[in-house]
């Protein structure tokens, strides 16, 4: 049984699956199904809190965090927090070398690793006029002596620095996520890429490592901005956030399945899940009953702008569960 079927099989299904209409992102409002991620449990009040990544049992996460409400302003630093009987321990800061910028982990499929982003002063560095270089790492979570490990070759971590080094996004690596079959899919954005950022996958070399990164053709990318990425450990299902060039439209999570080697136009989630501000980073958490994403949307009537975590039963996602049950069959 692959990871999918497991977790379709794990939901208590009792709506059709009938092929919904398209439409607009609705309007927040009271009605909305999706609610706070632990809120104060992980003290995200006033916090930009970014979308956690699940070991495979759920019993812990990690996830970045800065003590402020605008990114930029204050380091995003890496967090961990645990089960217990009555929800999620007080996030505790995981040390790392440098207290540098930290985004989008994730765990790898047997638990032992952690693969995040993160921007320390290098060595790589010196004689580039770099400007906060986000690259990606690897960090041993069997061995509490490790230090994270960068995994620059081949061509997946470039510098950010010279000309381009404050140009938008370009030469930041982001958000790693390691299949079973030992892939890595990030995102970045990079002036031979098809758009303004663009999804990558670097395949696994069968020894640990990786193949040269490519590009994925359309119609995951196209022109626009095409990130936010997250895929199953199977490989076979994934979310992210796509926006035409030019597009004054927020953010919005869509979900594409691999079928017969090929990605599916991504398909927007839709009522349940897009509003008119911006969701992004979406996860399925390990036991697949809930999806976590991280949207800027208005808190108890406070203004819009914080980033901060929400969940949604996947039961209350018609547009999630057909794509589960079609990579499942």
């Amino acid at each position: 049984m692959n990871f999918l079927t497991s977790l379709f099989s794990g939901l208590l299904i009792s709506l059709g699956l009938a092929e919904p209409a398209a439409h607009a992102p609705a309007p927040l409002t009271a009605s909305s199904g999706a609610s706070l991620f632990a809120p104060e449990d992980l003290q995200q009040s006033g916090r930009i809190t970014l979308s956690p990544a699940f070991t495979p049992d759920g019993n812990t996460i990690y996830f970045a965090q800065a003590d402020c409400e605008r990114i930029w302003n204050c380091p995003q630093l890496l967090m961990r927090s645990t089960r217990t009987p009555f929800g999620w321990s007080r996030p505790q800061e995981v040390t790392l070398p440098q207290r540098a910028r930290v985004d989008w982990p994730s765990v790898s499929p047997d638990g032992r690793t952690l693969y995040f982003s993160w921007a320390p002063e290098r060595e790589r560095h010196e004689g580039e006029n770099v400007y906060e270089d986000f690259d990606l790492f690897r960090l041993d979570l069997t061995d509490t002596d490790a230090v994270p490990q960068a995994i620059d070759d081949p061509d997946i971590n470039r510098i950010r620095g010279g000309a381009i080094r404050k140009t938008r996004f370009v030469n930041n690596e982001t958000a790693p996520v390691l299949t079973l079959d030992g892939d890595l899919y990030f995102w970045s954005e990079r002036l031979d890429g098809a758009g303004l950022r663009d999804i990558y996958v670097a395949r696994s070399n069968g020894s640990g490592g990786f193949e040269r990164p490519e590009i994925l053709p359309a119609p995951i990318n196209n022109d626009g901005e095409n990130d936010g990425s997250w895929v199953s450990a199977d490989g076979r299902l994934m979310l992210l956030t796509t926006t035409a060039r030019g597009s004054s439209a927020p953010a919005n999570l869509h979900v594409s399945t691999l079928e017969n080697g090929t990605w599916s136009t991504p398909r927007p989630l839709g009522r349940s899940v897009n509003t008119r501000f911006s969701e992004f980073a979406g996860r399925i958490t390990p036991d697949g009953k809930t999806l976590v994403f991280t949207s800027d949307r208005p808190v108890d009537g406070g203004e819009a702008g914080l980033l901060q975590v929400w969940k949604i039963a996947v039961s209350e996602v018609p547009e999630l569960l057909e794509a589960i049950e079609k990579v499942s069959e």
